[in-house]
């Protein structure tokens, strides 16, 4: 916020998994920004389990209204190209105006779920990764060991012949995401399971 200011930077916000935290509670950036413009972008996919439903919302702090080009330019557009129909809107405003009884136990499965994968990873030769501290992703690295030239190279080898799909994490960034992959921990733990089954056996076939 501070170098934004600086520079006369508007600042955006993704908060779409504000509520999917394990340890430490997300704090909005609107609390931090002081008087820096923000815009900050939500939805009910992730925290209200309705991914598929294409919707979202925005939010604007801009205590001097210089983004509010921006914010007519938006409405506009969400008119006539974006609009959400109106059975998802009214279950949005449902939604956003419950107690979000649900999430509490969301989290506990997630919590169990992140820590059979986080262990099963760890223990496998060659793949180490961090403990996820939010949302339901976790990114691991992989050692290539001269067999394969990347991470896209690696993750393809290991969905032709095993049939689990790990996502290339130099897609999310060349430079820090190199020689890694990213999965879900979403599924059932034997779901998780079987799948670091064949990751193990894969990793110690390939390495010999």
């Amino acid at each position: 916020a501070n170098i934004a200011g600086e520079y006369e930077l508007p600042l955006i916000s993704d908060e779409i998994y504000d509520q999917l935290t394990f340890d430490v509670k997300q704090t909005p950036m609107a609390r931090v920004t002081g008087d820096v413009p923000m815009v900050g972008f939500n939805g009910i996919s992730k925290v209200y389990l309705a991914p598929g439903w294409r919707i979202g919302y925005v939010y604007f702090q801009d205590d001097g209204s210089q983004l509010e080009p921006l914010r007519d330019a938006m409405v506009r557009q969400a008119r006539i190209r974006i609009c959400a129909n109106t059975p998802t809107q009214l279950a949005a405003a449902v939604a956003l105006r419950s107690k979000g009884e649900h999430i509490k136990s969301m989290l506990e499965r997630l919590r169990e779920r992140r820590q059979i994968i986080w262990e099963r990873l760890n223990g496998i030769e060659g793949v180490s990764a961090s403990l996820p501290q939010a949302a339901f992703y976790i990114m691991a690295k992989v050692e290539m060991g001269g067999i394969w030239k990347d991470d896209y190279e690696f993750v393809l080898d290991l969905l032709h012949e095993t049939g689990v799909v790990f996502v290339p994490g130099s897609g999310f960034c060349a430079n820090y995401g190199r020689n890694h992959f990213r999965s879900v921990y979403l599924p059932p733990p034997d779901m998780i399971t079987e799948a670091m089954d064949r990751l193990e056996r894969f990793m110690n076939e390939k390495r010999g």
